[in-house]
């Protein structure tokens, strides 16, 4: 092992609040986890595709422990919570932040230091390895995780109110944590999930998220993030849909350093759909990038794609978006598309949607375009006395709400567009 970011992980191995530690399955996980990350001399395959836009050298370099708890009682400053909270504070469950009280009857929402014996056992995606071939991350994640969440709805049952998942940074010394997450939606069961990341924070949080919707499901899911201007957030999930189930994923990026989000989804029934909306808005260095693996293994499945990046400073987005449409999926129906905007000479935005058809009969169209704000309709607005400054945010706010007006619970996506109209305003 060569870098200095693992070789420190590894140095604690001992961490008392690892959850699952004394259960035979949970340590022998760790272990071929640890064992995994032991043989691989860097984090990621600096060859792959998937990490051709993004390297994670000066990362690795880093020597990083994992973050301990917060030596004081912290209450964040978050808003009223319209359903229940868990909230997690560099990598650690905040018990006094959170909100579980009166779940419906069957269902499980657990953060990971909770969780018995027998649900880590029922539960196997908790434990999920990663392949060997695979980048380090997964592994990494598995060794460490400290925090996430078990949320298993049974058959049946509708959740009315958000479940909203909050990691909080709340030092700027340097360190590590790692989060994973099991979402299990039961026959016709559904439900909307907040994953918020804020707060300040610095050096490497990952998040490892397995979901599985049974038949006509459906998961309304927002990942916000406005993690600190120091942090580098590494994101997996892994998406399973079967027969009817139904995904709604809006994911907004507008914090961190460094994002990259590895997004695989598998529509593995008839009549499966999903709707992924991606809107990312980045200045000064930061760079974000989503690796999208959309995959129709069945026949009549639908998705619907859609990306908008604004970049100014000297920032850069990253848009590789993936679908495959197997062989037999007939009647499959994919759209993908990624319009972006360039706010200054030095931002950078690399857009390539693909796809990879094995079918007949199917229905697939994509497309991408850069470029800049309209000065047509800049010109429009200043002739309206709007100063300059209010009429580029307001014509890169209209870009990026376009695909987020759908977001279905009302004060979802009220804070949604609070977030994303705030963050414009800061934009040069």
């Amino acid at each position: 092992m060569s870098t200095a970011l693992l070789a420190a992980a590894l140095q604690h191995t001992g961490v008392p609040d690892l959850p699952g530690t004394g259960i035979a399955e949970v340590d022998a996980a760790r272990a071929a986890a640890r064992a995994l990350l032991a043989r691989r001399p860097t984090l990621t395959d600096v060859h792959a595709e998937a990490w051709r836009y993004t390297s994670l050298r000066a990362l690795e370099a880093q020597n990083l422990p994992l973050a301990l708890p917060p030596a004081a009682r912290i209450t964040p400053d978050l808003p009223p919570a319209s359903g229940l909270r868990l909230v997690f504070i560099d990598g650690h469950y905040a018990p006094h932040a959170s909100l579980t009280r009166n779940l419906p009857a069957g269902v499980t929402l657990k953060p990971l230091v909770d969780v018995s014996a027998a649900e880590w056992r029922t539960h196997a995606a908790l434990l999920r390895l990663p392949l060997a071939d695979a980048d380090a991350l997964a592994a990494l994640n598995l060794a460490f995780a400290s925090a996430g969440v078990l949320f298993a709805v049974p058959a049946g049952v509708v959740i009315e109110t958000p479940i909203e998942m909050v990691y909080l940074g709340a030092t700027n010394i340097p360190g590590a944590w790692h989060a994973r997450s099991c979402i299990m939606l039961g026959e016709a069961a559904r439900a909307t999930v907040i994953e918020r990341s804020i707060g300040a924070g610095a050096g490497l949080a990952t998040l490892y998220a397995d979901v599985a919707l049974a038949a006509n499901a459906r998961l309304d899911l927002v990942q916000l993030q406005e993690a600190g201007a120091a942090l580098s957030l590494l994101r997996s999930s892994v998406i399973d849909l079967h027969a009817r189930a139904t995904l709604r994923l809006h994911a907004i990026d507008l914090g961190a350093a460094l994002t990259h989000h590895a997004l695989s989804v598998r529509l593995l029934g008839a009549h499966a759909q999903v709707e992924l909306r991606h809107v990312v808005a980045l200045d000064r260095r930061q760079h974000a990038d989503l690796q999208l693996d959309l995959l129709h293994a069945v026949g009549d499945t639908r998705c619907d794609v859609r990306c908008r990046a604004v970049a100014g400073g000297r920032a850069r987005a990253v848009l590789q978006g993936a679908i495959r449409i197997a062989e037999g999926a007939d009647g499959s129906d994919a759209a993908l598309d990624t319009h972006n905007l360039l706010l200054s000479e030095q931002a950078e935005i690399d857009a390539r949607p693909v796809m990879e058809i094995y079918a007949d009969e199917v229905r697939a169209a994509h497309g991408a375009s850069v470029g800049q704000l309209d000065a047509m309709m800049l010109f429009y607005l200043r002739a309206r006395g709007i100063p300059m400054a209010e009429a580029r945010a307001l014509l890169t706010a209209a870009h990026c709400r376009t695909v987020l007006g759908d977001i279905a619970h009302v004060d979802v996506r009220a804070a949604a567009l609070q977030a994303l109209d705030a963050r414009i305003q800061s934009l040069r």
